[in-house]
């Protein structure tokens, strides 16, 4: 890599107040909210004439989630504008996140342009997910500065990002992108070199293109593959990746014993490494396989369901590396308090880490506010029958199931406890624990949340009830075997008196 003497120097880190995101789709708007978190303004490119109202949407989606993870105090996220006009958008920029379609022409010509119109101490990075920039730099006046910042879907959630530069590229603007993503609390691998795909993505696609082989030959469904991840060596992954894996699995002999011993069946044909045609059939195969996994639930349940995993994996990581007196890497989320700890129970987790019951997430509105300023107790209730139709629909008990068979669950017992007062605008994180389920009943109990801060808490009986007949009936077996499959939780605070 190029490291002319003569390049302008980078902005000192404290100085920066604004970022500039090039593009607002999936992966620049969730870079833009990320960088709002961080306390910017962000200012956003894009030609696309609803792309406020995108972004608006992807930032609604994502606030609640950076509220869990990685927000600091000075956050403000009406801190952003769009802007058609190029150099409009980098004027006063302290970095440029480059995020356009793969499109390899398209890249050339817009980081050329970004490059023209961008004072020369400015880095530019690229989102790019499978070019080098190498290849991308091809027609910019200055390449030095330009760098790779390959993040992971979705950004603001996701702390990798692997940065490397091209063969143009200064050693110092590298190592100013990767400085500059390490400040503001991304996991950064800085690579040796340039590799097609770069390094997560290489051992993504070797597993997608094996799923699809499987898929291709009847050998396993999109369900089973999925869950034979999430319920198999997926669990280790958060804790030790790939190689720690393995080195794990060759007992007291580590890494050694594993490939003196095991090292032969590499040649084993159980791999097909190279892509499948991807034939019309192939396609809706996996197309519909994604349907029957998905069920009922719509993409935006989908992302709510991905987002509260990852929030309470990267703060189970960060609890770990504390128990074990270890430096919590960037992966991991700042630990809850020990108020919070303490009512989940000294050794039980929190029911959102199980992947069991879905997180409710709300922002309160204004409607909500009563004669004192906060939060009225009657839309405590309101947000917990919320949540409890969020537990419905995700077990199978929603409209579709209520108009067939004309029954319902319906709450017969509750009992709330308001714990500390709720601000307008606040972000409240509603997490739902099954305490005991019945042929007839769900007993549940929910825990709402401020950021860390415990505010109130509901537990409800509720009976399964045949509308038509006026009858407490059981559950259907579709519906039993799904609430079977469900981790049961019991707070501390269920079954407390008044008073």
């Amino acid at each position: 890599m190029n490291d002319p003497t003569a390049a302008a120097a980078h902005p000192d880190f404290d100085s920066i107040t604004t970022v500039t995101c090039v593009g607002a789709g999936t992966i620049g708007g969730g870079w833009a909210a990320y960088f709002l978190a961080q306390g910017f303004r962000v200012r956003i490119w894009d030609p696309a004439p609803d792309a406020a109202q995108k972004f608006s949407r992807l930032l609604d989606a994502a606030w609640p989630a950076l509220t869990e993870l990685d927000m600091i105090a000075a956050a403000d996220r009406t801190a952003w504008s769009v802007h058609t006009d190029l150099a409009e958008a980098v004027t006063g920029t302290g970095f440029v996140q480059e995020s356009a379609p793969e499109d390899l022409a398209l890249k050339r010509r817009l980081l050329a342009q970004i490059d023209a119109v961008c004072e020369p101490s400015i880095v530019i990075g690229s989102s790019t997910s499978g070019y080098s920039m190498t290849e991308m730099a091809t027609e910019a006046a200055h390449p030095e500065r330009l760098v790779v910042g390959h993040p992971f879907n979705p950004p603001y959630l996701i702390p990798l990002v692997e940065v490397v530069g091209g063969q143009e590229s200064s050693a110092a603007a590298v190592d100013w992108a990767a400085d500059f993503y390490d400040r503001i609390g991304k996991s950064v691998i800085r690579m040796d070199r340039e590799v097609p795909g770069f390094i997560a993505n290489r051992l993504q696609e070797a597993l997608w293109r094996e799923a699809l082989h499987m898929v291709e030959q009847g050998e396993a469904t999109v369900e089973q593959l999925d869950r034979s991840i999430t319920d198999g060596p997926g669990l280790r992954w958060p804790f030790q990746g790939p190689m720690l894996t393995f080195h794990l699995a060759g007992g007291e002999g580590g890494m050694a014993h594993m490939l003196d011993h095991f090292g032969p069946s590499l040649k084993s044909p159980w791999t097909r490494l190279t892509a499948p045609e991807l034939t019309q059939r192939l396609r809706d195969d996996v197309v519909a396989g994604c349907d029957v996994e998905s069920g009922q639930r719509t993409i935006p349940d989908l992302v709510r369901h991905r987002d509260a995993g990852i929030i309470a994996l990267r703060t189970l990581t960060s609890e770990l590396a504390a128990a074990h007196g270890t430096e919590a890497s960037a992966t991991a989320a700042p630990a809850p308090t020990e108020a919070v700890i303490a009512e989940s129970g000294p050794t039980e987790t929190r029911a959102e880490r199980s992947d069991s019951l879905p997180v409710y997430l709300t922002e309160v509105s204004e409607d909500w506010i009563d004669y004192n300023g906060h939060m009225s107790e009657a839309f405590y209730v309101l947000v917990f029958g919320f949540a409890t139709d969020q537990v419905m629909d995700h077990l199978g008990l929603d409209a579709d199931y209520r108009a067939e068979s004309k029954a319902s669950l319906y709450t017969v017992e509750s009992h709330i406890r308001y714990l500390d007062e709720v601000a307008l605008g606040s972000q409240l994180r509603v997490v739902p624990h099954l305490v005991s389920a019945g042929e007839k009943r769900l007993h549940l109990a929910y825990e709402m949340f401020v950021a860390d801060r415990l505010v109130a808490t509901e537990e409800i009986m509720a009976l399964h009830v045949d509308q038509a007949a006026d009858a407490v009936v059981p559950f259907s077996a579709t519906i039993a075997e799904g609430i079977e499959r469900i981790g049961t939780h019991r707070p501390d605070w269920v079954g407390r008196a008044i008073g």
